[in-house]
C-alpha cells in the first residue's frame, strides 16, 4: 500500500499517465470532482462542526442524509477543469475508471432519486464515466449487504451510502467477475484511502491511494463564523432545509 498527499492536479496527472488496460482509477467525487463553498465544511472549521456533532449526536445515515440536502442547495463548483480533462483521457487510453461516493441511494427530501441527481450534476460539470463500462448500462443492486438501501452502480458511479467503499468494491468486483491488477484511489479523506488500501493488500492488488486536498485552497478564503455555522446547522437539523450564507447572514443580523 502506498498512500501520497497532492495539494494539486500534477501528482494526479503523473501517477495516473503510466497506467495499463488491468488498472482501475477510482474518484471520490465532493472535493475531488467536485465542491461547493460552505464555510462550516471547509476543514480550515473542523473544529465547529465536531463541537457541534458533540452537542447533537444522530445517528450517521440521518446526518449523511442531511449533509447531502446541503449539496443539492448550493452551487456545485469543478475543484480543477483539469481534472476533466484527465477522465476524458483515461477514456480514450481505454483505462476504466470509476466513481465511488458516499451519496445515497434512498429518496431524499424533494429529491425522489438522488442518485440519478448527483448523474446529471456531474453531467452538467462535464463528467461522465458510464463510456468506461458499455457492458454494466443498468442498475446494479449490491444485495450482500442486507438492507434497504443496499449500494447501486449506476452509469460508472459507485454509490456507497453508509457502507464502507472497499466493502463495496469488493462486492461490484465479484458481480463483475472482474479484478484490476492496479488501482488508484483519489479521495480527500484518509481513512478511505486506508480503508480501501487493506483491501487490496489483502487482495495483492497494486494501490496507490492520493489524498487529494486541492479543495482546500479553493474553499480557504469563505467567511465564516461560529454563530454563521450555528444558524445554518440548526436550521438544518430541525427543518432539513440549508439557509446558504446570505440567508443566515440575515437571521443573524436581525437577531
Amino acid at each position: 500500500m502506498q498512500i501520497i498527499s497532492a495539494d494539486n492536479i500534477s501528482i494526479v496527472e503523473d501517477q495516473t499517465k503510466d497506467l495499463n488496460r488491468d488498472s482501475l482509477v477510482i474518484f471520490d467525487c465532493d472535493n475531488v470532482l467536485t465542491t461547493v463553498k460552505v464555510g462550516a465544511f471547509n476543514i480550515q472549521n473542523k473544529k465547529f462542526l465536531k463541537n457541534y456533532l458533540r452537542e447533537w449526536p444522530v445517528p450517521k445515515d440521518e446526518f449523511y442524509d442531511k449533509i447531502r440536502l446541503v449539496l443539492i442547495n448550493e452551487n456545485t463548483y469543478i475543484v480543477n477543469q483539469r481534472m476533466v480533462d484527465l477522465v476524458e483521457d483515461l477514456l480514450k487510453r481505454n483505462i476504466k475508471h470509476i466513481v465511488a461516493t458516499s451519496y445515497s441511494v434512498r429518496p431524499l427530501k424533494d429529491i425522489s432519486d438522488p442518485m440519478q441527481w448527483r448523474i446529471n450534476n456531474l453531467h452538467t460539470m462535464g463528467y461522465s464515466f458510464e463510456k468506461s463500462w458499455p457492458d454494466q448500462n443498468y442498475d446494479i443492486v449490491l444485495n450482500d449487504f442486507g438492507t434497504d438501501h443496499n449500494p447501486v452502480f449506476r452509469e460508472g458511479i459507485l454509490f456507497c451510502d453508509v457502507f464502507s467503499k472497499s466493502n463495496c468494491l469488493r462486492s461490484f468486483f465479484e458481480y463483475i467477475g472482474w479484478v484490476p491488477k492496479k488501482i488508484i484511489f483519489i479521495d480527500d479523506v484518509l481513512r478511505n484511502l486506508s480503508d480501501v488500501g487493506e483491501f487490496c493488500d489483502e487482495n495483492k492488488i497494486e494501490y496507490i491511494g492520493i489524498e487529494y486536498l486541492e479543495s482546500q485552497y479553493i474553499n480557504s478564503y469563505i467567511p465564516f463564523s461560529d454563530n454563521l455555522g450555528k444558524i445554518q446547522m440548526n436550521h438544518l437539523m430541525n427543518k432539513s432545509i440549508w439557509l446558504n450564507d446570505e440567508e443566515a447572514q440575515k437571521i443573524l443580523s436581525d437577531s
